[in-house]
């Protein structure tokens, strides 16, 4: 059993602006098979904890990147004019940021970190080749123009600037589109297959059946050389064994399609794929094992941060799809464990390799490729740096928060609203065919904290439904209404209803009991989790700094880190774990700084240390117990170097 929520897939798949257009519900074009929508980036207002970790983001590498050196620091996708890009990968990760950098600016409503994304754009739409193609006109590749078209997306539910849609739809009838079948090697084939989702876009907007029609014709043709993420493959029983971050990008694909064509097999695939990839792959923290290519659930296996991102994204749509709650449940696991536990809580490093057990992060820790000829330039990947290589993981980093926040609210038919993702937030939006105006403010300190607290502000009364997400680790969740307890019935693994006739301040309060629960894991390991959140032993580290730049005046440093407080541990009492709640909320992310603590009795392993007194090890066969000790454990998101994966001594013995 990997995870609560790997073990359900495995068991169970067979602006706020005023007057702001975006804000809108417009009749959709096309007829749609999905059962949410997603909602514009700037309908979505973050608020609390989520709002500070947005800005401290902002202060940190995403308003900075240019500290990051190559691809950062030259023009990205503006105007080549000095500081020219010639190689695809580096409008790859410029892409990456762009999307990121979009997304956060909106949400925390910074007209400077929009405009360097805006005038990319604008430079985009404004300079076509003569046959309307738009993108870098050096490179053969077409991969990267799907990663800084989704950023194009979000530019145009935000603003509705007609010039995006009709630049987008006069690009895919430029004959560099006649063919998805073409490049070099397999790489090139998956990655280029990948525009599906834009032409599929385009589709939702306009109505437009070429767009369908020629991603349908674009997929047979791909399925037809029954590649690694072909329809067969993805409906086989084969265990995944292929790069992390294209499967997770890949398997998106059917379920775009099918919410446009209703074509069953299409999601089916889809869901045995991602069933699949968890159940061999699946970690503790929400994401599969990839250090590049997947490589099973070892206690010490890792996994890229591009993967956070792209993940989430490819969860997104199934949860449109679907409308089924476990795939939000995965998604906040991924964006609360794996995707904070890869960066600095400043936000200005991160690491390219990161997983559940990391004790030790530096420049020599990651062992994961030393078959590849390629591994002494991999060795420092789980260390914190400004500037890995390459660097897709750090321009992918900047999405992991905007991307999780861009799919918090979503919509159901005409006069549905949908709370998705839970953390503090406002919500805006024009229901009933844009006739009601209504306002969500969701207060909370969710995910520490078990209550949620909706105030509803329509501009006038207004019936519609409220729904709620009651997660698949939740038992005996509860609804009141305007402090008055309701009949609704909670059951876990749902969305409810909550559907009346709402007035200005009205109130709907919900409560999801949060429970410790000890989560068994492959070589008789165990980790304990505590609703969306998994907990981690922090290890205290000796820092070398290995790079500094400076910015703003703000110093970005680069460092590896060595673990100076023992790890080497294992629970000794599962069933005395002390909950202790501080209720300081301030900045409940920061290390030494959360507000719930798991605190248990642990005995030392006496002979458990570092592999070749290197690399972080995997869990010992035969323990040597020593003394006993008081542990604290607090969120993996909160943590550096950490311990989550534990041996598990009810399945063990000593000697």
């Amino acid at each position: 059993m990997v995870s609560r929520v790997a073990a359900l897939l495995v068991l169970s798949m067979s602006g706020l602006e005023s007057g702001s257009r975006a804000a809108t519900n417009s009749v959709p074009a096309r007829q749609s098979y999905a059962v949410f929508c997603e909602s514009s980036v700037n309908s979505i207002k973050p608020q609390g904890w989520m709002l500070h970790l947005l800005e401290t983001q902002r202060d940190g590498l995403t308003g900075h990147m240019q500290v990051a050196g190559d691809p950062f620091d030259k023009d990205g996708w503006g105007a080549p004019a000095e500081k020219i890009m010639d190689q695809w990968a580096q409008y790859e990760q410029c892409g990456y940021w762009a999307d990121g950098a979009l997304r956060c600016g909106y949400l925390i409503g910074d007209e400077a970190l929009k405009q360097k994304v805006k005038g990319w754009i604008e430079y985009q739409i404004t300079h076509p080749d003569e046959n309307g193609f738009i993108g870098p006109k050096n490179i053969s590749f077409l991969w990267p123009e799907v990663v800084f078209f989704r950023a194009m997306m979000a530019e145009y539910a935000a603003t509705k600037d007609d010039r995006i849609l009709q630049a987008l739809k006069k690009n895919y009838h430029a004959p560099q589109y006649e063919t998805f079948s073409s490049g070099d090697g397999d790489f090139f084939k998956d990655r280029l297959i990948l525009h599906i989702e834009i032409m599929c876009w385009l589709y939702a907007q306009t109505g437009d059946r070429f767009f369908l029609e020629k991603s349908e014709k674009a997929y047979r043709e791909f399925n037809e050389a029954q590649g690694q993420y072909s329809l067969s493959a993805m409906k086989s029983d084969s265990v995944p064994h292929s790069h992390a971050v294209s499967y997770s990008e890949n398997l998106k694909i059917p379920v775009i399609l099918y919410m446009y064509t209703g074509r069953k097999e299409y999601l089916d695939a889809a869901l045995n794929a991602v069933r699949k990839v968890y159940k061999y792959h699946g970690l503790i923290d929400g994401l599969p094992s990839g250090n590049e290519l997947h490589d099973g659930h070892f206690s010490n296996e890792v996994h890229e941060t591009c993967t956070a991102s792209d993940m989430q994204w490819a969860l997104g749509y199934l949860l449109q799809a679907t409308g089924d709650p476990k795939w939000a449940d995965l998604i906040e696991q991924i964006c609360f464990n794996a995707g904070l536990g890869s960066v600095a809580k400043d936000f200005r490093s991160y690491q390219y390799y990161s997983g559940p057990n990391q004790v030790t992060a530096d420049g020599l820790s990651s062992h994961w490729n030393d078959h590849e000829d390629w591994y002494m330039f991999s060795r420092d990947r789980a260390s914190y740096k400004i500037d890995h290589r390459p660097s897709c993981c750090g321009g992918n980093m900047n999405r992991i928060l905007p991307v999780f926040c861009s799919r918090m609210w979503m919509t159901k038919g005409a006069d549905g609203i949908v709370a998705a993702l839970y953390t503090p937030s406002a919500f805006h939006t024009v229901l009933h065919d844009g006739q009601h105006a209504v306002t969500v403010k969701e207060e909370t300190h969710y995910p520490f904290d078990e209550r949620i607290h909706f105030i509803v502000e329509p501009a006038e009364p207004t019936t519609f439904s409220l729904w709620l997400r009651i997660p698949t680790w939740c038992s005996n969740a509860e609804i009141l209404i305007n402090g008055v307890g309701s009949k609704i019935d909670c059951q876990s693994g749902t969305f409810v209803e909550v559907r009346r006739t709402f007035h200005k301040g009205d109130q709907v309060a919900l409560r999801l009991p949060m429970e410790v629960k000890k989560m068994p894991l492959p070589e008789n390991g165990i980790a304990f989790q505590r609703g969306p959140l998994v907990y981690s032993l922090p290890v205290e580290a000796e820092t070398t700094v290995t790079d500094t730049r400076t910015a703003d005046g703000i110093t970005f440093c680069s460092s590896h880190k060595k673990p100076i407080s023992q790890w080497n541990l294992a629970p000794l009492d599962e069933d005395g774990i002390q909950v202790v709640e501080s209720c300081d909320y301030t900045h409940p992310w920061d290390p030494g700084h959360s507000p719930v603590k798991l605190i248990m009795q642990a005995v030392t392993v006496k002979n458990w240390g570092l592999y070749r007194d290197v690399y972080t090890p995997v869990l010992p066969g035969i323990l040597d117990l020593g003394e006993r000790k008081t542990i604290e454990l607090v969120p993996l998101g909160s943590t550096e170097l950490r311990l989550t994966i534990f041996p598990d001594l009810l399945k063990r013995y000593s000697r």
